[in-house]
Parts: C-alpha cells; structure tokens; sequence
C-alpha cells in the first residue's frame, strides 16, 4: 500500500496544530500517537530537525517560549489542589496576571 502524500503547508499545519494542542513543540511521541497524523519521519523527511529547520522557525519560537512560561507558571504555583495541568488553570483565568507580568519580563 503506497503512502499518503503531504504537501508540506499541509504537513505545517498538521504540526502547528499539534502544537497549539500540546502548548509546545511536539515530539515523536506525540506526534506517533496521534492517529490523525502522518510518522514523525514524514515530518522529519520534509523540514528535517525542527529546531533546526528555518522553515519551522516561527512555531518552535513560538511554542517553546509559551512552554518556558507554563513549566515556569506550574513552578511558582502555590495552589493546594494543583491539577498539574495549566491549561485547567489558564480557562479559569488562574493566570491572567502572571502571563501579562511574564510577558513584559521577557
């Protein structure tokens, strides 16, 4: 059976999904657990390293900096009843004023 092909827009946009999914770059792991998309190596073939790659430059900018900000958050948290997870925190703006304050730091 012969493999799909992927336009790489379409690839970027699987990818930028993902990532918005995650809040941050995603990996192998996830990226090969999803069954909505293709291999990691698909992703690898057409923008080889994503560190790397110029044209992923904007999403792991991106998502790495927002990943920075939530293990940053989630480590200054002083919550009793933690969830462990921000995103719980951020939809119940837990968070407002640390990312605004963040934001202007860096």
């Amino acid at each position: 059976m012969e493999k799909e092909k992927y336009t790489e827009e379409e690839l970027y946009e699987m990818l930028w999904q993902k990532a918005e999914d995650l809040e941050k770059v995603p990996g192998t792991r996830e990226i090969n657990s999803d069954p909505f998309l293709p291999d990691y190596e698909v992703f690898v073939e057409c923008f080889g390293n994503f560190r790397k790659s110029e044209d992923l430059k904007e999403l792991v900018d991106k998502f790495s900096c927002l990943n920075k900000i939530n293990i940053c958050f989630c480590k200054d948290c002083n919550r009793e009843n933690c969830t462990g997870d921000i995103r719980i925190c951020r939809e119940n703006d837990l968070g407002d004023l640390y990312y605004t304050l963040f934001e202007k730091i860096i």
